[in-house]
């Protein structure tokens, strides 16, 4: 239990746990706010699953298998979560959820919740619209995409 209270008190992860709980709760009056509940959550996945789980191993597993294992599982909890939301909540809020991490919010909030600076460079960010076109990215690129990308699901939520 000891390692679990410990885990909640890492930098800003009790923010995020505190965050996703309360869009939780506003997202059953508001749908719209289900998209950043989808970002929240899928956060909250990465920072316990790669930040505790791969950076913190201590086991002598190829990095490569371990990583594309990791994503495996991230992208199968993505899509749970996005089904779940659009389900639950609204799946206009799923898709714009989608938008939001498939423009690099959810990586973005990772570093800030890790309270970790942003790199200047973003070489796995190859998956987003931008880094389909450019490859790797400046930090200024991924900030800026982030937000064209929130303003997007924001439109989105305001048109439906």
């Amino acid at each position: 239990m000891t390692e679990f209270i410990n885990i909640l008190k890492y930098r800003l992860l009790w923010l995020n746990m505190l965050l996703s709980m309360l869009f939780t709760f506003i997202s059953f009056y508001f749908s719209g706010a289900a998209a950043i509940l989808f970002v929240l959550l899928s956060n909250l996945f990465d920072i316990l699953g790669y930040h505790f789980s791969l950076i913190r191993r201590s086991n002598q597993l190829p990095d490569k298998i371990i990583i594309h294992s990791y994503r495996i599982n991230q992208f199968m909890y993505d899509m749970l979560l996005l089904i779940i939301i659009g389900i639950q909540f609204d799946w206009i809020a799923s898709l714009a959820g989608w938008i939001m991490k498939l423009f690099g919010l959810q990586d973005v909030f990772y570093y800030l919740f890790l309270k970790e600076k942003l790199p200047l460079k973003w070489n796995w960010m190859k998956w987003t619209p931008l880094g389909w076109f450019k490859g790797d990215l400046t930090k200024n690129e991924i900030v800026i995409q982030s937000f064209v990308g929130t303003s997007i699901a924001v439109i989105i939520l305001f048109l439906r």
